[in-house]
């Protein structure tokens, strides 16, 4: 513990509480053997152990009275945490147990420690070293990519996000997390991420791929007999009365009949305006 922790320019000076005295007293101990002088006599001083007046205790403890400071002097030797003993005119004051407060572990070279200590305060501290450990280890930031790469491989994550860039749609990460839980609906999440960007859809809905493949079935000639609304729907796009799309022959639209008796069960009323006679 540093004594210049009691002197440290952003704290305020204030009165210390009882545990800050006690800290103080620890602080201010001497960590090696030495000597202190007193008058004209020096007196040796042991590890733990300093000279002080009860007015040097009262200032810095910024109490307002002596008193205070010796009633608290005498608790502390109550409970057995130090010993004073009036010397030369100064207290001299012993923390017991001081290797416990003061040291991680006693150490039989006290000054080679604190040399060592004196090295590594001077020694200039790589801070680019240190950002780049703390970079290391702090957890890597939520990207589009990444949100998708929970359920895509990289190739396909990769390209879903230049898909939605050449759509002048670029992926937020949160727009990135809705699209990889409706990948993860799908058996094989790339096959989905495929279809999208196949269609050129800008997001994608499970729902949308199915009904894509019933259409493609409906629309196939293998998947299903020939009608007389599929004869009919053909002759009509030859003249050019229906566009040439799959599902412009829906049964609402077109039925195909003889006279009042209908060849289909699911026709119905023909409703075609300047249709040529067939």
């Amino acid at each position: 513990m540093q004594t210049a922790i009691f002197e440290h320019e952003l704290f305020q000076a204030e009165p210390l509480t009882e545990r800050e005295a006690w800290l103080w007293l620890i602080a201010h101990a001497a960590w090696k053997d030495t000597k202190h002088r007193v008058g004209m006599d020096m007196h040796d001083v042991q590890t733990g152990c300093l000279f002080v007046t009860l007015r040097q205790l009262q200032n810095a403890w910024r109490w307002k009275s002596d008193y205070r400071v010796r009633s608290f002097l005498k608790v502390l030797e109550k409970h057995e945490m130090i010993i004073a003993k009036a010397n030369a005119g100064k207290t001299h004051v012993t923390i017991c147990n001081y290797s416990h407060y003061q040291e991680v572990e006693r150490t039989e070279h006290a000054e080679k420690t604190q040399a060592q200590r004196t090295k590594d305060t001077n020694t200039p501290i790589n801070t680019s070293s240190l950002r780049s450990e703390v970079k290391a280890r702090a957890p890597e930031k939520a990207s589009a990519q990444s949100e998708l790469m929970k359920v895509l491989d990289q190739d396909h994550a990769k390209a879903v996000i230049d898909h939605r860039k050449a759509l002048k749609k670029p992926l937020s990460v949160r727009a990135a997390q809705l699209l990889a839980g409706q990948f993860s609906k799908c058996p094989d999440p790339n096959a989905a991420a495929d279809a999208m960007i196949a269609h050129g859809w800008q997001g994608f809905d499970p729902q949308w791929l199915q009904n894509r493949q019933q259409t493609q079935q409906r629309a196939s000639p293998a998947s299903r007999k020939l009608t007389h609304t599929d004869i009919w729907a053909d002759a009509l796009r030859e003249e050019g009365i229906f566009p040439n799309e799959p599902d412009s022959h829906s049964t609402d639209i077109l039925d195909a009949g003889y006279g009042n008796r209908h060849q289909e069960s699911n026709v119905h009323p023909l409703r075609i305006a300047n249709a040529r006679s067939y």
